[in-house]
């Protein structure tokens, strides 16, 4: 089978000259030819012809290599420069020509010289100088190492057994948007872990995006620890342009000097410092030679001398890998470098040596006296919230404002106050699901919990409350306030009635009590009209009635009985009237009282007993899932009927008191947000026993640095009493009336309302004496006709 490949040639131009005299000509593979002019006038090589060796399509892997062959002995090349390349490796091999290879190759041929050391050896040194007990405590710390492309095969296995070893992770993304995404899944988990040593072996572009996306997630400063393989410290301009903290970043490069680094543009890459070294040797080889220098005297050169180059001292061995090196690490702590050590390749594997620095900085690094300041120190962060009274309001006109100043509420004055203290700024957003955070079927968060975990959001600055799942899931700091859950609804108006002023006593008491009245003017007629003492022959059954009425209503009558029977009785009905008339009066303004604050259900349990009140919570929210899990039979049947009812759960908070101010409806809610609604709406009440307490805390992401100091500053602010004058601010201020004021309202006097039956009394009196009122005129009327009649029978008998 044929196989398509690439070709590699010697292009001579139409009138090219051939190799002159003392000259060496040297062919530069194409994708390396980029640097030759701008590196060719910079280092002065006159006596140094380059070619730059075209590509053509062959087609076999044979062709391939004869043609090279052809070409370079044609053109009388006495080198080759560039990346390793099988082709040319072999067709160099041939020519037993030196070929200078400025990237690295495990199965480069015999003739090929590796100017970059393998990667195996930069792994072995980072491996050795941070795994090692050079710094304290470093052997206790856990690590991951973050690669790109084929690195991963370079690991041996006592770096991958490692007990500190805890993942490596992968990026082969090459789309910007879905690398970044991919990182930001990465340190997540290692801040969840609490992996704070990084070791990182990928190209600078992907670093850059490495190290900005650690800096939007707190993760850049101590105490994570950056760790890089930058063989030509091409991450110094990166490193130097992010926020200058106390920051841990270690490079291992080639670079011998810090000094030699500056001197080197900032626009060249590992390839180009590489293709530099190669130019270098060869002019120095050409400047220090008596004879004309050819293929064979460079090749004896090489594989006998020892140069200099910008990535330190190059020699090479038997088998033409570069020896004598040394791979040095660089710390830089956001302000300045120093040196920390080195790790020597010597001449064999059994000679290889760390080598550490004797000054004051590296030796603060060893001994772990760094410092350690808060990780949002002088940052804008993101800070995700959601709606609700008096935590998270929106302010009044808020449409016409921006940003943070469109809310106000106590975790707005809390977190303005944390970020006064520890000097840090902060952009609020609303969580877009209006969740507070649930666990879904698929293990993934909703709202605020799912914001932070997705890394959209550093902190959660609201009325969440702290369980034992959310708790898995992301940190929370101590708790700024503690809460129950408690049930509000709105009391039941009950209907006015017409005559309510019956309402006080019983039917039966009614009852009786003219059934008493009877009796008694009965007995009074009796006692007047009979007495063997003092007999009244005017006295009239129904003076006796009206006497009797008239002295329970307490109205004015004329006389009084004569006799002593009839004294004794009629005191003693007014006693029984006073009585009366005063428990009436009594029951009435308590019963008046206690309708305007009769709850529909005395406490919880009684809810499961009725159908009258539905009842019900926030989806996603920790209340329900409480209900959902508890091992309380009571709270169990109320968390199955929730769940089979759909209509009683809502999906904020602010829908749950809608339909409790409806009616008919039970909302179970934070006893502080329930407290703050029945202080501002008489009409709404809440229902015990408190239960199920927890505390409110601000949430951050898993393995945050910075939760301790929040967690010791809220502390502090509590101790201080802040938090209770934030409280009494957003809580203490009661907008229905006080007690006094309530026990005034309804004792001053009635409303129309309640007195409306006794005005139809009233009139239904006054209507009925207007009508006996005609009937006894009427009457009078006819009397004298009637008597009129009957004379005229008479006479006319």
């Amino acid at each position: 089978m044929q196989e398509t490949i690439v070709l590699f040639c010697v292009f001579i131009s139409a009138g090219l000259p051939l190799k002159a005299d003392g000259d060496v000509k040297v062919a530069v593979i194409p994708e390396w030819w980029q640097y030759i002019p701008r590196i060719a006038s910079q280092q002065k090589v006159p006596s140094i012809q380059f070619f730059n060796l075209t590509t053509e399509s062959s087609e076999t892997l044979y062709d391939t290599i004869n043609e090279v062959i052809k070409d370079l002995n044609e053109s009388q090349t006495d080198a080759i420069i560039g990346p390793c390349r099988k082709q040319i490796s072999i067709a160099a091999e041939g020519l037993q020509m030196p070929y200078i290879c400025t990237t690295s190759d495990p199965d480069a041929e015999t003739f090929t010289f590796e100017l970059l050391p393998v990667l195996s050896d930069f792994i072995e040194a980072m491996a050795k100088l941070v795994y090692g007990r050079f710094r304290q405590g470093s052997n206790k710390e856990y690590k991951t190492i973050i690669y790109e492309g084929n690195k991963g095969f370079h690991f041996d296995d006592d770096l991958l057994n490692n007990r500190m070893t805890t993942r490596l992770y992968a990026l082969d993304e090459n789309h910007m948007e879905t690398k970044k995404h991919t990182i930001t899944h990465y340190l997540m988990l290692m801040r969840k872990q609490l992996i704070r040593d990084i070791l990182v072996i990928c190209d600078p572009s992907t670093v850059e995006i490495l190290l900005n996306t650690a800096w939007e997630l707190a993760m850049l400063s101590l105490p994570f620890r950056w760790y890089f393989y930058d063989p030509a410290f091409r991450l110094r301009h990166i490193l130097e342009k992010l926020p200058r903290f106390e920051n841990s970043f270690t490079v291992f490069t080639l670079l011998p000097n810090l000094n030699q680094a500056t001197l080197i543009p900032s626009d060249l890459d590992l390839n180009a410092i590489m293709t530099m070294d190669a130019i270098s040797i060869i002019s120095k080889i050409c400047y220090y030679s008596s004879i004309d220098v050819n293929k064979k005297f460079l090749l004896s050169a090489l594989e006998n001398k020892t140069f200099g180059g910008h990535s330190g001292n190059i020699r090479f061995d038997a088998n033409h890998q570069r020896i004598n090196y040394t791979i040095n690490m660089f710390h830089f702590n956001g302000s300045k470098y120093f040196k920390l050590g080195s790790w020597w390749a010597g001449d064999s594997p059994s000679s290889r040596t760390v080598r550490l620095e004797d000054s004051p900085e590296a030796h603060n690094w060893r001994d772990g006296n760094e410092t350690v300041t808060f990780p949002l120190k002088g940052r804008t962060i993101k800070v995700v919230t959601i709606i609700e009274e008096p935590f998270v309001m929106f302010k009044k006109g808020h449409g016409n404002l921006t940003g943070n100043d469109r809310f106000e509420g106590y975790c707005i004055e809390l977190l303005q106050k944390l970020a006064d203290v520890l000097d840090f700024k902060y952009e609020l957003y609303l969580v877009h699901d209006n969740n507070f955070g649930g666990r879904l079927a698929d293990g993934h968060w909703n709202g605020m919990v799912g914001e932070v975990l997705a890394g959209n959001a550093t902190l959660v600055a609201a009325s969440i409350s702290i369980n034992a799942e959310r708790e898995e899931a992301i940190d929370f700091t101590k708790p700024f306030m503690t809460r129950y859950v408690t049930v509000i609804m709105k009391i039941p108006e009950t209907p006015t009635k017409l005559f309510e002023f019956i309402s006080p006593l019983s039917h039966i008491v009614y009852l009786c009590t003219l059934s008493a009245c009877i009796v008694v003017a009965c007995c009074l007629y009796f006692f007047e009209k009979f007495s063997v003492s003092q007999k009244q022959e005017n006295v009239t059954f129904k003076n006796c009635v009206w006497y009797t009425f008239g002295t329970l209503l307490e109205g004015g009558t004329d006389g009084v009985p004569t006799t002593t029977s009839g004294r004794i009785i009629l005191y003693t009905w007014c006693f029984f009237a006073l009585i009366l008339i005063a428990s009436y009066t009594a029951n009435w303004a308590a019963f008046l009282t206690v309708k305007k604050f009769k709850a529909p259900v005395k406490s919880i349990y009684d809810l499961t007993s009725q159908k009258e009140i539905k009842y019900g919570t926030v989806k996603s929210s920790a209340i329900l899932s409480f209900f959902q899990t508890s091992n309380v039979e009571t709270f169990r049947k109320i968390g199955i009927e929730m769940s089979n009812d759909e209509s009683s759960i809502v999906n904020t908070s602010a829908m749950g008191y809608a339909k409790v101010r409806e009616g008919g409806y039970g909302f179970f809610w934070d006893s502080t947000v329930n407290s703050f609604m029945t202080n501002r709406e008489c009409q709404l009440t809440t229902i015990g026993p408190e239960f199920t307490p927890r505390g409110y805390g601000i949430g951050v992401p898993p393995g945050a640095t910075y939760l301790e100091e929040f967690s010791i500053n809220i502390l502090r602010l509590g101790d201080s009493g802040f938090l209770d004058q934030l409280q009494q601010k957003w809580w203490g201020e009661r907008k229905c009336l006080s007690d006094a004021e309530e026990d005034e309202k309804y004792t001053s006097g009635l409303e129309l309302e309640n007195a409306s039956g006794l005005f139809f009394v009233l009139g239904a009196g006054i209507v009925l004496s207007v009508f006996v009122l005609f009937f006894q005129n009427f009457l009078q009327s006819i009397k004298p006709n009637i008597k009129t009649g009957k004379n005229e029978g008479e006479n006319y008998m």
